[in-house]
């Protein structure tokens, strides 16, 4: 979809961007009262956990902005590849991962660790929101239901097998999706 100057910025929810650049505020100043040490004020210092933040929020702000740029139907064409791709990575993490605090979770590269589980909740929500936006989409049939669980069941297995019960537990969230698509609210509430 070609957009001109003027329909772009009218397109974007800016309320949507304000609370979230305000949640984002709050939460380094927070970083920021926590991590402070009497008589340091070098809050900007990527030495300090404060000043790693902020490069983590900048490089936020900058991956944002190009997701908003993005056609909105590569989603579409490649949720099912990051899906894929992800649950991959989940797969070999236990095996490349070190030990942190008994989970082998995080992947290190050099100085930056990251955790691929963070990462399977955005692939799984797109893999999750194509299967049921599909037009012969009904929670009734076995046929649509079975995949919709085993979609949010297979990240949910392979982050357990990190021992990272916390971020599995996340994964759960996805079954008020399945609620709202018809699913019996006698299995949402067990």
């Amino acid at each position: 979809m070609a957009y001109t100057k003027d329909s772009m910025v009218k397109s974007v929810d800016w309320v949507t961007v304000v609370i979230y650049l305000a949640l984002v505020l709050l939460g380094w100043i927070s970083i920021c009262g926590a991590s402070y040490d009497y008589g340091d004020m070098d809050f900007f210092s990527l030495d300090t956990r404060s000043g790693k933040q902020l490069l983590w929020i900048a490089c936020s702000l900058g991956l944002g902005f190009i997701i908003l740029m993005l056609e909105d139907k590569i989603y579409d064409w490649f949720a099912y590849i990051f899906y894929g791709l992800m649950m991959l990575l989940l797969f070999v993490t236990p095996f490349i991962a070190e030990d942190t605090k008994g989970s082998y979770s995080w992947i290190k590269f050099g100085s930056v660790s990251l955790q691929p589980a963070e990462f399977a909740k955005f692939a799984t929500a797109l893999a999750l929101a194509k299967f049921i936006g599909a037009y012969n989409f009904t929670m009734n049939k076995l046929k649509c239901s079975l995949p919709a669980i085993g979609i949010i069941l297979l990240p949910m297995l392979l982050i357990i097998l990190q021992r990272e019960t916390g971020s599995a537990l996340v994964y759960l969230a996805f079954f008020l999706m399945l609620y709202r698509e018809g699913m019996p609210g006698s299995i949402l509430f067990t």
